[in-house]
């Protein structure tokens, strides 16, 4: 019967196998993203459960490497003992070293299906990583290809709204603006020259006459000649 550990790297090789085999839209940035976060919850998870196997491959060969010196040790002690006519010990020794014997035989094979299964989990960790690597990159030429897309869209309304206003005041002269311009000057400078004329009062004929003996009499008086 599988045990429950059996049972969860069973689902978690699963699992990886599924994300390797499921199809994505690659031009879709929204889909690739949470791929990449599924790649990488699947990648943690698998990563632990390859530290763990691995580190179960280390404890049975360890263990089996400890059983074989037992039975090696016990079987020079066990020819000592018959050496020595011992028989008895050497008897005891002897059932000792067929047990050990089967335990071998189970921790190897304990060891090999360990190796198998630690084997694959690497295998799907290895195929993980590279999918995850592959769509990564996938990712940020879709989000640089998006970025590009957006600067030059701006840059072409910008462009466009310039062309319109360069295009709307091409026909407009300045020789005609400055000639409006210096019309318009000249009919404020008619208007404002009237204006004036209108604050100053004219003289009558008898102011004018007054004006005339004053200035006369104002007038400096030249030397005569002799």
């Amino acid at each position: 019967m599988a045990t429950l550990m059996q049972k969860v790297r069973v689902v978690l090789l699963g699992h990886a196998h599924d994300l390797l085999d499921k199809s994505i839209d690659m031009s879709s940035p929204s889909a690739l993203r949470q791929y990449v976060r599924d790649l990488e919850e699947a990648l943690q998870q698998m990563e632990t459960e390859g530290a763990t196997q691995a580190g179960m491959c280390r404890t049975y060969a360890r263990e089996k490497a400890d059983l074989e010196a037992k039975i090696a040790t016990t079987k020079v002690t066990i020819t000592t003992q018959l050496s020595q006519k011992k028989d008895d010990l050497a008897r005891a020794n002897a059932a000792r070293v067929v047990q050990f014997q089967a335990q071998l035989e189970h921790k190897a094979h304990d060891l090999a299906s360990q190796q198998e299964a630690s084997a694959k989990t690497d295998k799907a960790i290895a195929d993980l990583r590279l999918k995850h690597d592959t769509m990564v990159s996938r990712l940020r030429e879709l989000e640089n290809l998006d970025t590009d897309t957006k600067i030059k869209e701006k840059s072409a309304a910008a462009l466009s709204a310039a062309g319109k206003l360069v295009s709307g005041g091409a026909d407009l002269s300045v020789d005609s603006i400055e000639g409006r311009m210096r019309a318009r000057n000249d009919v404020a400078s008619e208007q404002f020259d009237r204006a004036m004329g209108t604050l100053s009062t004219p003289e009558d004929t008898e102011t004018a006459s007054q004006v005339d003996n004053l200035l006369a009499s104002l007038q400096p008086k030249t030397a005569s000649v002799a």
